[in-house]
């Protein structure tokens, strides 16, 4: 049965790594050995940050391949799928935090943490990339070490290397508008939305009314929450009918619905045909 896998780190059922909290290592230490193409695949609990400073690349976030042009940071969410085609000349790293340890470290502004707490892009200025890299390559270097002070200097330099990203994140325009509450909107559905959680349930953990979260969404999102929910779940359902053996019974259950005949209606009004027609013209195919 072919389903998106779940990964310690890709390419491993189980993790093995010096300190329990952080792994560190380099973009061609591990893409180099899959042909440089990281398949689409998700972590259950842990936070990553890739720095890529040289080469070419694809990156998969949710279900959108974007470009990604050096210098430049990619944040990747637990349970966000994701995956990397990249070019043979790409260098950069990978670091991985447990998420519950990834935005807790002191200095990091509680003003920041909402910022960072989202899968996403970030294109690292001139002025900003220079810190960016100093501060993966001291974490980098003391992870590597054996050094007795070394975990004080590693979670300093994450600091930095946080605040980094965040500042950046934080002259967005975008990232200070109203808009900020439609972003946190989708954090929390990719987070909840197998749960199929009410309407009322994301306005009150986002502190706001269904009224607000619907002007919201409508604004920036294009339709109700209710629509943005559905959508949420559409394509989950076409991924997992595209690029995995589960039956259309087994991905209602996983997508949170209790009977298999209204996960059909459900798909039918909203895609304009069935999951058995979609899967049919779409996929499993054996070489995805």
């Amino acid at each position: 049965m072919r389903q998106i896998p779940t990964y310690a780190l890709y390419g491993e059922k189980n993790s093995n790594q010096p300190m329990d909290w952080l792994h560190c290592e380099s973009i061609p230490a591990r893409s180099s050995r899959f042909n440089w193409e990281i398949a689409a695949h998700r972590h259950a609990n842990l936070f990553q940050i890739l720095n890529m400073t040289r080469g070419r690349a694809e990156c998969l976030i949710g279900d959108v391949w974007r470009p990604l042009k050096p210098p430049v940071a990619v944040l990747v969410m637990p349970g966000v799928v994701h995956g990397f085609r990249f070019s043979p000349d790409t260098d950069g790293h990978v670091l991985t935090l447990l998420a519950d340890q990834a935005l807790q470290f002191p200095g990091l502004a509680p003003q920041l943490r909402p910022l960072l707490a989202q899968s996403r892009i970030i294109d690292l200025p001139p002025e900003v990339s220079p810190a960016v890299a100093q501060a993966v390559g001291a974490v980098v270097a003391d992870y590597a070490s054996s050094d007795i002070s070394r975990v004080g200097m590693i979670e300093a330099q994450l600091t930095v290397l946080l605040i980094s990203l965040g500042r950046v994140l934080a002259a967005d325009a975008d990232a200070l508008s109203p808009n900020r509450h439609a972003a946190a909107f989708r954090a929390l559905l990719d987070k909840h939305f197998r749960e199929q959680r009410s309407v009322a349930f994301y306005a009150g953990q986002l502190g706001i009314s269904e009224v607000h979260l619907n002007r919201v969404c409508r604004a920036s999102l294009g339709r109700s929450a209710l629509g943005v929910v559905n959508q949420r779940l559409l394509v989950e359902a076409r991924r997992d009918l595209t690029f995995t053996l589960l039956s259309v019974k087994e991905i209602a259950y996983s997508l949170g619905f209790q009977d298999p005949a209204y996960f059909t209606r459900f798909f039918t009004k909203q895609a304009g045909m069935t999951p058995t027609e979609f899967r049919r013209r779409s996929g499993p195919h054996p070489d995805r």
